[in-house]
C-alpha cells in the first residue's frame, strides 16, 4: 500500500530522447564495442542529454493506435496510462540509426548497397504509424579524403541516400580511427540530438493537432491528459519553460474536474504528479518562491478532497508522501547551491509529514478493525493500480460507477488488509529523523529536541524501548538546565515506561528519583504511587505497572521482573547515580563550620538534607569524600551507628542537619580540606540498594557564602534555600604562644656585619620540642637587595661561606617560662631598606576533645634594616699649584686629593687607607703611609687624605682609570668584636697628554704687599730635538715686575733653561701672576702641544713693616 503512494520513476527521472542503434555487434566485433562504449560509458554532463539504446535489426517496436478522426462519442476510461511515459522514454526511440560496415570503394559495393537499403526498409516497416527518424551511419576503415576531392564517395552518397529514401542529411560516415573516433562520435550525437528534437516538436505538434478537436465541457479528461503529454515531449526536448507552463496549465484543468469519492485517489495521485514536475522545474529554474507557494496552494486545495469513508487513511497517506516528497525537492535545490533560512527549510515539510503518517496510523487503527478480525489472504491482485494511475480492479474508469457493490467492498476490506501489514512506526520515525537532521544542520535546537521526543514516543510504540530510552537520554539534560520542568516532566514518564517495560532497574530508579523532585509537575498521588514503586524495588519486591499501560505489555513486563529479582543474590552491589546532574527528591549542601581551622580546633562540618517526596523515606548510610583519603573515615554514619535509626529518616519538607566532628591531623597543616562527594545509601546490601552521589563541582564551591552556618542543628530557625555551601576549609597553624624579640639599632652601614640579637621566650604551658629557626628574606621587595646580603648565624664566619637565607637551625628544647637567645649578623653590600622575616616553627603536645595530640606551630616575624654608606667619598686631581686638571701630562706630578665625609650616625674610625694605582701610575713617594690612619670621625665631620702620583706609561693621548681606593675601617664602639671593615672606591678617570717643555715655577710661598717677589721660571725640553722657544709675558695690573718681557731662545735637549723675574704686587689676596705664554713654532706636533700659557697664584700679605726690599733686589740681582 505504501509503494503505491510512491511517485513513478517515470516521473522522478530526468526524460531523455531515446536514441536506437542498429547494426553493432557489440559482442564479435571490437570496432562495433568500441562505438557503442564511446556513446554510453563515461557520459559527462557537457554531452548532449540523449539516453543510447542498442536494439537488433528485427526488433518489433509497439504498434500504434489506430487514429481518431473525432473524440465526439469518445468516453476517456483515465487520466495517465501507467505505461505510457515507459513508452516514450525506453520503447519508441526518436532516432533510430542504422549502423553498416561500408567503404566508399569497397568492391562490393552494389551488393552491400542493396543490403543497407534492405534494413532500411526493415527497421521503416517495423516503425510504419511512428514518426520516429531513421539514419544511417556507415563504418569505414579508410581515412576520409577533405570534402570535395573524393568525387565518388559524393556520388555513390547520393544514390545510397536516393534507394534508401534518405535525405542527405541521414546519412552519416564514422571512420574507425582511435585517436579520433571520440570527436566523430561527439559529432554525431549532436546530430542526433537534432534529429531527436525535431522528433519530439513534431509529437507536440501532432497532440496540440487532436487537443484542438476537444470539447471543454465533454473532453475534460482529455485536455488534462494531452496538456500533460505536451509537457511531457517538451522536457524530453529540454525545453523546460514549455514544459513547466504545460504542467500547469494540465494541474490548473484537473482541478476543474468534478471528481467523486470513486476516482479521487486517481485525482490527488495526479494532481500530486503534476505538483512534482511544476515544483521540480521552478527549483530547477532557479524559483524556490513559486516552488514553494504551489506547494502551498497544492496543499490547501486537495487538503479538502476525501475519497472513501472507509480508506480515510489513504487521504492521510497521500498527504504525508506529498510533504516527504516535496521536502526531498527542496532538501536536492539546498544541495545545489539554494540558501535555505532558519524558518524555511525542508525540516518543516518531513515534520509535517510526519505529522500525517501519525494520522494514518491512527485512521487505521479506527478503520481497520474488521480487515484485522477477517484479514483477505491475497490482496495483491486487488490493491495494485491498473491501466491507469489510481485505478484498481474494483473502481475502474473515471466517471464510472462501480459495477458489482459486493466486489467494491471486497477491494476496500483488501486495501485495509495491506494497510495493516504497513509499518507505520517505521515510516513516521524515517520523517522524523530527516526532520531532526534538518533542524540540526539549521541550529534550532529547540525543535530538534521537540522531535526527538516524537522519535521516542514512536520508537515506544514500535516496542523499541532502547532507542527510546537513548533518544530521551540525549533530550533531559537540556531541559533540565533550561528548567522547562513540565516539558522534563513528560519526558521522564515516557522514560519511566521504557524502563519498566524493559525491567531496567537502574533507569528505573534514576527516574523514580527525579519524579519525585519538587521541580516535576506530576501530582502527589502518582508521586505516591512512584516511591512506593521505588521502596519495592529497594526492598526485592517488584513494582507495580503504570496506569496507562496494555495488559499484554504489563504482563510481559511482570515476567521481566519477576526474572531480575530471582537473579538476586546478597550482598548485591550498589547502583551509583551521580544525582548532582539531576533533579533529585533529596537535596544535600555540605558546609563546614569555618573557613579554617587552627590544629588545636575540631573541624565541624555539617550535612543539610531535605526530601520532597510526599512520603518519609528512609536511608541506610551517610559519608562524605574528601580530598585527602584519611579524612573519609571520620564522616561516615549508618542507621547502626544512630539512636534508633532515626537520624537518617527524612521527613517530607523538612530539613535535617547531621554534624561530623574530627580533629586535623598534625602534618596536614597548611593544606586546604575540600569535601569532593556526599553519598546517601537507600537500601542494604540484602537486595537492590541506590547511592545516591553529589559530586560537588567548581561553581558550586566558588559561591559566597552569605550566611555563618551554625554546629548545631537548629532546622527551625535555618530556611534550607538560605544556606550557601562552604566545601573548603583550610588547616592552619596552632596559634603561637612563644615570644620572639628582635633587638638591634638602626642604621646598618654597607659592608659592616650588623648585628642582630633574637631572644625566643618560651610562653607555652608545657616543653615545645623540635625548635627550628629560619631566616630569610621577604618576597615583597626589590629583589636585588637580597641578592647583595649575606647573613650568618652567632659567630661571623668567612665570607666564602655566608649565606643568603638560613634554614633548619635546631634549637633545643625550651621548657615554659624559658628563653633562648641567638645572634645574627648580617652584611649588606649595597645601601637601600631590606625585609628580613625569622620564622620559628616547633611542636608542643596539647589536650584536645580530652585527646593528646602533637601540633605543629609557627610563629613569622619581620624586621626592616636600612642600610647607609658609612662615607662620601670625594676624589679630585690637581696641580702641585692645587688647581683641579682632568688632564695629565707624563712624567708630571700631580696629586690626588680624597675628601671623607661621615654619613654614618655612629662614630666611626679609619683604621688605614691605601691607594691601589694601575701599572701606567705610580707614588712620588713610595715610603708614604696613610695620612688618616686611626682616624675617627663623627658624622657631618669630614677627613683629606692627599698622595702624589706621576704617569709614566707611554706617551699617547687616551683615557685611564687611576686605580682604587681602599678604606679599612670599623665602628668607634662595638659592643662584640667584629673585623674590620673593607671599602673600595674608584678613583678618577683621566685623559693623559703629552708635552714638549715642562714648565716649574719657583716662587715663595707668599709674598708682602709692595715688597720685592722674585720668581723663576724652569724650561725643561724632554724631546730629543732643540726646541725654539717664544715667550711673551703679559702685563698685570696687579703686579709690576723687572724682566724680559718678550724672548726668543733655544732649549738643547734635556736641557733646562731658568727665566728669572722680580715681581712687586700691587694688591692683596690670592692674586693671579702675570701669564706666561710660550709658542714652539718648530715642533710639529699639534697646536696644543706647540702653544701654552702658564698662570699662578700666590698670597700676598698686607705690609706691617718696612722690607728690605734693596737687598732682597740685590740678592735676586746677585742670583
Amino acid at each position: 500500500m505504501d509503494g503505491l503512494m510512491q511517485l513513478p520513476e517515470d516521473f522522478t527521472s530526468q526524460p531523455l530522447g531515446l536514441i536506437a542503434l542498429t547494426g553493432l555487434d557489440i559482442k564479435y566485433n571490437a570496432i562495433h564495442r568500441s562505438i557503442w562504449d564511446s556513446f554510453t560509458v563515461n557520459r559527462r554532463p557537457d554531452r548532449v542529454p540523449l539516453h543510447f539504446k542498442l536494439l537488433s535489426g528485427d526488433h518489433e517496436y509497439r504498434k500504434p493506435k489506430s487514429k481518431r478522426s473525432t473524440y465526439e462519442w469518445y468516453i476517456p476510461k483515465g487520466v495517465v496510462k501507467i505505461d505510457w511515459m515507459q513508452k516514450h522514454v525506453n520503447e519508441i526511440p526518436s532516432v533510430l540509426v542504422i549502423f553498416y560496415d561500408l567503404d566508399w570503394n569497397d568492391p562490393q559495393w552494389k551488393e552491400k548497397q542493396v543490403e543497407c537499403v534492405s534494413r532500411v526498409e526493415i527497421a521503416r516497416s517495423s516503425l510504419q504509424g511512428r514518426n520516429t527518424k531513421i539514419a544511417v551511419v556507415l563504418t569505414q576503415t579508410a581515412a576520409p579524403l577533405p570534402p570535395g576531392e573524393d568525387m565518388v564517395a559524393a556520388d555513390r552518397a547520393a544514390t545510397l541516400c536516393t534507394a534508401c529514401e534518405l535525405s542527405s542529411k541521414a546519412l552519416f560516415v564514422l571512420p574507425h580511427n582511435p585517436d579520433h573516433l571520440y570527436g566523430y562520435i561527439i559529432r554525431l550525437e549532436n546530430a542526433f540530438y537534432e534529429l531527436s528534437q525535431a522528433y519530439y516538436h513534431g509529437e507536440c505538434r501532432r497532440v496540440k493537432s487532436r487537443k484542438e478537436l476537444l470539447n471543454k465541457q465533454k473532453h475534460e479528461v482529455l485536455i488534462v491528459r494531452h496538456q500533460f503529454k505536451i509537457a511531457f515531449f517538451c522536457e524530453l526536448r529540454q525545453d523546460r519553460t514549455s514544459a513547466l507552463k504545460h504542467y500547469k496549465l494540465a494541474y490548473s484543468n484537473l482541478k476543474e474536474l468534478e471528481p467523486n469519492y470513486r476516482n479521487m485517489l486517481e485525482t490527488k495521485l495526479c494532481a500530486s504528479y503534476f505538483n512534482y514536475k511544476i515544483c521540480r522545474l521552478c527549483f530547477l529554474d532557479g524559483s524556490p518562491v513559486d516552488a514553494i507557494a504551489q506547494f502551498r496552494s497544492h496543499i490547501d486545495y486537495f487538503k479538502k478532497k476525501s475519497g472513501y469513508a472507509e480508506l480515510a487513511f489513504i487521504d492521510a497517506a497521500w498527504m504525508s508522501h506529498q510533504y516527504s516528497i516535496f521536502g526531498d525537492l527542496f532538501d536536492e535545490a539546498v544541495k545545489n547551491g539554494l540558501d535555505a533560512i532558519q524558518t524555511q527549510h525542508p525540516g518543516f515539510y518531513y515534520q509535517h509529514a510526519a505529522y500525517c503518517a501519525i494520522t494514518r496510523k491512527q485512521l487505521c487503527r479506527e478503520l481497520c478493525q474488521a480487515a484485522a478480525m477477517f484479514p483477505v489472504q491475497n490482496t495483491s491482485e486487488t490493491t495494485k493500480y491498473v491501466n491507469y494511475y489510481g485505478q484498481r480492479v474494483w473502481n475502474q474508469g473515471y466517471h464510472t460507477e462501480a459495477s458489482d457493490a459486493d466486489f467494491e467492498k471486497a477491494g476496500i476490506l483488501a486495501v485495509q488488509t495491506e494497510e495493516l501489514k504497513v509499518d507505520h512506526s517505521y515510516i513516521i520515525i524515517q520523517l522524523f529523523s530527516k526532520a531532526v537532521s534538518q533542524f540540526k544542520k539549521y541550529k534550532s535546537s529547540r525543535m530538534r529536541r521537540h522531535l526527538m521526543i516524537k522519535m521516542a514516543e514512536e520508537y515506544y510504540h514500535a516496542k523499541d524501548y532502547n532507542k527510546a530510552l537513548a533518544l530521551l537520554d540525549r533530550v533531559a539534560p537540556d531541559y533540565r538546565s533550561e528548567k522547562w520542568w513540565e516539558l522534563l516532566t513528560a519526558v521522564l514518564k515516557l522514560w519511566l515506561k521504557c524502563a519498566y517495560l524493559l525491567a531496567d532497574v537502574q533507569n528505573y530508579i534514576t527516574v523514580c528519583i527525579e519524579l519525585l523532585s519538587k521541580h516535576c509537575t506530576t501530582d502527589n498521588n502518582n508521586k505516591s504511587i512512584i516511591q512506593k514503586n521505588l521502596v519495592n524495588i529497594i526492598e526485592g519486591k517488584q513494582p507495580n505497572p503504570e496506569n496507562d499501560l496494555s495488559p499484554s505489555a504489563a504482563e510481559e513486563a511482570s515476567k521481566l521482573w519477576m526474572q531480575k529479582f530471582a537473579l538476586i543474590k546478597a550482598p548485591v552491589s550498589a547502583f551509583d547515580i551521580d544525582v548532582s546532574q539531576l533533579i533529585s527528591f533529596v537535596e544535600c549542601k555540605i558546609g563546614f563550620s569555618a573557613t579554617s581551622f587552627a590544629a588545636d580546633v575540631p573541624v565541624t562540618i555539617n550535612v543539610y538534607l531535605r526530601s520532597t517526596a510526599p512520603l518519609p523515606m528512609y536511608f541506610y548510610k551517610l559519608s562524605l569524600k574528601f580530598n585527602i583519603e584519611e579524612y573519609d573515615n571520620f564522616c561516615n554514619i549508618t542507621n547502626e551507628d544512630t539512636d534508633n535509626g532515626k537520624d537518617l529518616v527524612l521527613i517530607p519538607n523538612e530539613m535535617k542537619c547531621i554534624t561530623f566532628k574530627f580533629v586535623p591531623r598534625a602534618d596536614d597543616v597548611g593544606e586546604s580540606l575540600e569535601c569532593k562527594s556526599a553519598s546517601l545509601q537507600l537500601g542494604d546490601e540484602s537486595s537492590y540498594n541506590v547511592v545516591l552521589a553529589w559530586n560537588c563541582s567548581d561553581s558550586v564551591v566558588a559561591t559566597p557564602s552569605t550566611i555563618i552556618l551554625p554546629i548545631t542543628n537548629h532546622s527551625e530557625t535555618l530556611c534550607f534555600d538560605q544556606i550557601q555551601p562552604k566545601l573548603i576549609a583550610k588547616f592552619t597553624s596552632r596559634k603561637s604562644l612563644i615570644c620572639l624579640k628582635l633587638q638591634h639599632e638602626p642604621p646598618a652601614l654597607v659592608n659592616e656585619y650588623y648585628l642582630v640579637k633574637l631572644i625566643i621566650q618560651n610562653d607555652e604551658q608545657s616543653e615545645i620540642s623540635d625548635v627550628s629557626l629560619g631566616i630569610g628574606f621577604s618576597q615583597n621587595q626589590d629583589m636585588s637587595q637580597p641578592a647583595n646580603t649575606w647573613l650568618c648565624i652567632d659567630k661571623i664566619s668567612d665570607s666564602t661561606i655566608h649565606s643568603k637565607s638560613i634554614k633548619d637551625i635546631h634549637i633545643s628544647n625550651i621548657m615554659p617560662g624559658e628563653g633562648v637567645s641567638k645572634l645574627l649578623f648580617i652584611k649588606c653590600q649595597t645601601h637601600g631598606q631590606r625585609v628580613i622575616l625569622v620564622k620559628i616553627a616547633y611542636k608542643v603536645k596539647i589536650d584536645v576533645d580530652g585527646k593528646v595530640t602533637e601540633c605543629k606551630c609557627k610563629q613569622t616575624d619581620s624586621i626592616t634594616i636600612e642600610t647607609v654608606i658609612p662615607f662620601e667619598t670625594v676624589i679630585d686631581t690637581v696641580t702641585t699649584e692645587l688647581n683641579k686638571i682632568e688632564t695629565l701630562c707624563a712624567k708630571e706630578p700631580y696629586l690626588l686629593m680624597a675628601r671623607l665625609k661621615c654619613t654614618s650616625p655612629w662614630p666611626v674610625t679609619i683604621l688605614n687607607t691605601t691607594f691601589n694605582l694601575i701599572n701606567q701610575f705610580e707614588s712620588v713617594d713610595a715610603s708614604a703611609l696613610s695620612q688618616l690612619s686611626n682616624v675617627s670621625l663623627l658624622k657631618g665631620e669630614e677627613a683629606t687624605e692627599c698622595f702624589v702620583i706621576k704617569y709614566n706609561g707611554s706617551i699617547e693621548k687616551l683615557k685611564l682609570n687611576i686605580g682604587r681606593l681602599r678604606i679599612n675601617w670599623k665602628r668607634s664602639e662595638q659592643e662584640y668584636e667584629q673585623p674590620e671593615v673593607e671599602s673600595e672606591v674608584v678613583l678618577p678617570t683621566v685623559l693623559i697628554d703629552t708635552s714638549p717643555i715642562y714648565i716649574v715655577i719657583d716662587k715663595p710661598a707668599y709674598g708682602c704687599l709692595r715688597a720685592a717677589l722674585p720668581v723663576t721660571f724652569e724650561l725643561h725640553n724632554r724631546t730629543n730635538l732643540v726646541q725654539e722657544v717664544e715667550i711673551n709675558i703679559d702685563p698685570c695690573e696687579s703686579f709690576m715686575f723687572t724682566g724680559l718681557k718678550q724672548v726668543n731662545l733655544r732649549i738643547l735637549p734635556s736641557d733646562i733653561h731658568a727665566l728669572r723675574y722680580v715681581m712687586y704686587p700691587l694688591a692683596t689676596g690670592y692674586v693671579t701672576l702675570p701669564r706666561l705664554k710660550l709658542n714652539l713654532p718648530r715642533y710639529q706636533s699639534s697646536d696644543s702641544q706647540g702653544k701654552a700659557t702658564i698662570a699662578a697664584q700666590i698670597l700676598v700679605k698686607p705690609s706691617s713693616r718696612k722690607t728690605r726690599t734693596d737687598s732682597i733686589i740685590d740678592d735676586a740681582i746677585q742670583c
